[in-house]
């Protein structure tokens, strides 16, 4: 009778252990990713269209997991999808996504996935009288996407401190206004609102550079001392601890559509054209995604030293003191700074 009811307790001890296991082995149904707007965002554009998260689900034996892309203005309001829990993997600027690392330290604990590309932005104006930032005043305005967090304002408020001393980075923030970069340039080619400048990234900077009237007033490779990650891919430790072979499969499909970008410019150019409505020539967008100073990779460059900066004005509250602090482990084997 004993050995009956021992045999029959460990029976449902190991069907319940099971039914454990197998609910923490469980993955998520549907994953959902973020894009914005511009060049820098080719990577994921070349993903969506050729379903490459969906070919790696499949390898990892998840052919059945549903993947979703939103699209952002900005790398702030992706933030919130991710914090709501309404987005698994956020896209944009490095500025937000430093900010919700720091943030988040000691609960969802936000890491960067990978870096998406290194390209300049550029502070444009149409003002003859704006060389320099130096000559920005009260009454200037600056359009860019997510002001106030966004990587142009870091880039900006570098160039800020370089001139007037750090304890005055923020002297050119009242100028800033937040509008997504399509609007901005077009702001600022039709001076609505009386803005005549705005601080955008590729194609936007290069359209509008196509105006006679516009010239560069400020480069970000110039604040960082040469290439910079513009653009990442973030995404929550829960998220990567409870779904490991979807956060594999993101990982690959971002390796497998840069590789596909930088093997094949022209081919790349063409869906880019094609995903933002063929608003651009195939030749403009494929000029750009063969500049020397453009580059689409996963490994991080100058984004320590970016943000060392944003914790010594006070943006983030914790120091990293490699760029490895601010990325999960699948990356750190990159040449990264």
């Amino acid at each position: 009778m004993k050995t009956a009811q021992l045999g029959s307790r460990l029976l449902a001890a190991g069907l319940l252990s099971l039914c454990f296991f197998g609910t923490a082995q469980a993955e998520k149904s549907e994953i959902v990713l973020a894009r914005q707007f511009g060049i820098g965002y080719l990577p994921l554009t070349v993903m969506n269209h050729h379903e490459l998260v969906q070919k790696h689900l499949q390898a990892a034996g998840l052919k059945d997991t549903k993947v979703t892309w939103s699209r952002f203005a900005s790398g702030s309001a992706a933030n919130d999808a991710l914090l709501s829990g309404q987005l698994d993997f956020a896209a944009g600027g490095t500025g937000p996504a430093i900010i919700l690392w720091d943030r988040t330290r000691s609960n969802a604990k936000v890491k960067g996935v990978g870096a998406l590309s290194s390209m300049p932005n550029f502070l444009v104006s149409v003002d003859p009288s704006i060389k320099t930032i130096k000559d920005f005043s009260d009454g200037d305005k600056i359009a860019m996407a997510g002001a106030g967090s966004s990587v142009q304002t870091i880039y900006l408020q570098m160039a800020v401190a370089k001139e007037w001393g750090k304890e005055n980075f923020k002297k050119l923030n009242t100028l800033m206004v937040n509008l997504p970069h399509p609007e901005g340039l077009k702001s600022m080619l039709s001076g609505a609102g009386g803005i005549k400048s705005t601080f955008t990234s590729p194609p936007f900077q290069y359209m509008a550079l196509e105006n006679p009237e516009a010239h560069v007033v400020l480069d970000s490779y110039d604040v960082m001392g040469g290439p910079n990650t513009f653009l990442m891919v973030w995404a929550t430790s829960k998220f990567r601890e409870e779904n490991p072979k979807s956060f594999k499969a993101v990982v690959d499909a971002m390796k497998e559509a840069t590789d596909w970008i930088n093997a094949n410019p022209r081919e790349a150019a063409e869906l880019y054209v094609q995903d933002a409505g063929g608003k651009e020539s195939v030749e403009f967008i494929e000029k750009m995604i063969r500049d020397p100073q453009v580059k689409f990779t996963l490994t991080p460059e100058r984004l320590l030293p970016y943000a060392q900066f944003m914790h010594d004005i006070g943006t983030i509250r914790n120091r990293p003191e490699s760029w490895k602090d601010l990325f999960f482990p699948e990356v750190h084997d990159l040449q990264g700074s």
